[in-house]
Formats: structure tokens, C-alpha cells, sequence
């Protein structure tokens, strides 16, 4: 009983207003879809999803032209560009191939700073209890307790650090990142870049801004890894993991392998037997996932969406 539609349902309101506008294919649906979670819910850079989907768009070239035994002309032919288009793409492909380089996509940059972050905060602004948590010659002892008092219980054992020291902190952890990447081609640690950084921890709540009436504010680590389970980051980061597995799932059903199936049902269901539909199908499940359970045996995943078949999700 699944429906692809239901993805939709934890979308703004403005989202759902301009899909509704744009009455969108069902290959757009899917565009719209990762750039609302990637750009609107992740906080990924606008140039690196372009990035990740204009190598997305070579590779498919490039399998192309493997498919075709290398006939460049005939790889164009089926992918509206000039052939020598796909040279270039099949020997960029190859390059990094043979080099052992990562492709460009999405993520490449920033999990490094947002994984990383807060272990090396913990090393190099370590807090003890007989430490004061904020630090700072123009702090009061009265201001000092006026800012502590506002922090939350049981931080991590890190002091609270200034503005430029945070700002150090990421261009620290940008130039380690870039040392390890490959390729000739570092990428600078634009204004933009860093502020993006910035917002990505704080809206995973892995770091906390506190104001400081005195002077510039400080920042707070609030977890030692990036994301804890009640993140807001984790909701979007699930559903692209779980649309990524369905989507390899579907293609594996097209190539009509046997141990893949697809199912989809379309019923019509009173308002009022909806919740009672809901929790008996959740129980089928269990039952049905019970009964066919073998420890030790291959592992087998079901992608299930429940909701209605049409976009208009309020």
C-alpha cells in the first residue's frame, strides 16, 4: 500500500502551493522533492547540488557509453549532445576513476566540518567544573553568572568560546578538510561558506548561540556528536536515506530481479475507519515481519508510505 504522493505530507505550505501551481510530471515530483529536503531541510549549498547533479547527469553518460561498447556517436545520439560532449564527460569520469577521486556531490565538504566539530572542540576548549564555563577579560563575575545561568544542563565538557573563536574553529576544521580532498582545486573558506557552516549546527542543534548583552556572543556546544537523536536533521536525513533505498529498490524491480517486488494498492477509506486502518495495517506488518524472521538469514527491507494518493496535503 504504498504511495509515493505521501513524501509530500511533511512539506511547508509553500512548497505544497507551488507544486500544486506547477502541476509537475512525476519525474519533476522527484527533482523538487531532494532540492526542497537537500537545499530547504538539509541546508545544502545551492552550488553544491548542482554540482551533485551535474555529475549525476555524466554519469549516466558515462554508463551509457559503456552500455553502447563505447560508440560515442551513438551515446550522444541518445542523450541530445555532440559526441564530443561525451568525450570529454567519459574521460573526466575515467580520470577520476583511475585517480581514485570522489566525485563531486552534495555533501562532500560538509559533513567533514559537522561530524569533526564538536570532538575537536572538546580538544582544544576543554571545560572542568572548576572552571568557569565562559571565559572572557571583559566578563563581570555578575555578567558571568547572568550568561551561565542561561545555559541548558548537561553540556559537554567544553567551554562556551567567542564569536572569533567559533569563526577559528571552522577555518580550522575547513583547512584539514581541504588538505585531505582530493584533487588541485581547494576551495576557499568564502564569508558565505562559513555563515552556511555555521547555521548548519546551529539548526542541528549541536551548537547554541548565546547572546551576550555586553559585548559580541558566545557559542555553546551542546552535543559531542553532530545531531543527536531529537535533532530536527534527522527527520530530513532519514527520508533521503529511505528515498535512496527505494529508488534502487525500483530500479532493481524494472531489471525484473526476482527477489524484488513492488507494491501498491488504491482504496477508498471513511474518515472515520482511517486511524483504525492505520493501526491494523501496522500490525499485519509486525505479524508478517515476525512469522518470516530468521537471524543469520539475507536481509530483506520494505519501504511502506500510508497517506492519500492525491498532492493536496494539508
Amino acid at each position: 500500500m504504498t504511495n509515493s504522493s505521501g513524501a509530500f505530507s511533511s512539506m511547508a505550505q509553500p512548497e505544497l502551493e507551488l507544486l500544486q501551481a506547477l502541476n509537475p510530471s512525476a519525474f519533476d515530483q522527484v527533482l523538487l522533492s531532494l532540492a526542497f529536503f537537500a537545499l530547504r531541510q538539509s541546508s545544502y549549498r545551492h552550488g553544491a547540488f548542482l554540482d551533485a547533479a551535474a555529475t549525476a547527469a555524466k554519469c549516466a553518460v558515462y554508463t551509457t557509453y559503456v552500455e553502447q561498447g563505447g560508440n560515442l556517436r551513438m551515446t550522444g545520439h541518445l542523450h541530445h549532445i555532440e559526441p564530443k560532449r561525451v568525450k570529454a564527460i567519459v574521460q573526466e569520469i575515467e580520470q577520476g576513476l583511475q585517480a581514485g577521486q570522489r566525485l563531486q556531490h552534495a555533501a562532500f565538504q560538509e559533513p567533514t566540518y559537522l561530524t569533526e566539530l564538536p570532538q575537536v572542540w572538546l580538544g582544544q576548549y576543554p571545560w572542568h567544573r572548576s572552571q568557569p564555563r565562559l571565559t572572557g577579560d571583559r566578563l563581570s563575575e555578575d555578567q558571568q553568572t547572568y550568561l551561565e545561568a542561561k545555559l541548558p544542563p548537561d553540556l559537554p565538557a567544553a567551554q562556551g568560546i567567542s564569536s572569533a573563536e567559533f569563526a577559528d574553529l571552522i577555518a580550522f576544521l575547513h583547512q584539514q578538510a581541504q588538505a585531505k580532498a582530493p584533487g588541485d582545486r581547494p576551495l576557499p573558506l568564502s564569508e558565505a561558506l562559513a555563515e552556511h557552516i555555521k547555521r548548519r549546527l546551529l539548526h542541528a542543534e549541536t551548537v547554541m548561540r548565546l547572546d551576550n548583552p555586553w559585548g559580541m556572543p558566545y557559542y555553546i556546544l551542546l552535543s559531542s556528536t553532530y545531531g543527536g537523536p531529537d535533532s530536527p536533521t534527522k527527520t530530513p536525513h532519514s527520508l533521503l536515506e529511505d528515498a535512496a533505498h527505494f529508488l534502487r529498490l525500483s530500479h532493481a524491480w524494472t531489471k525484473q530481479q526476482h527477489n524484488v517486488m513492488r507494491i501498491f494498492e488504491s482504496l477508498d477509506i471513511a474518515p472515520a475507519d482511517l486511524s483504525q486502518a492505520q493501526t491494523e495495517l501496522h500490525e499485519l506488518m509486525r505479524h508478517w515481519a515476525k512469522k518470516y524472521h530468521q537471524r543469520g538469514k539475507p536481509t530483506m527491507a520494505i519501504h511502506m508510505m500510508f497517506g492519500p494518493k492525491d498532492h493536496s496535503l494539508s
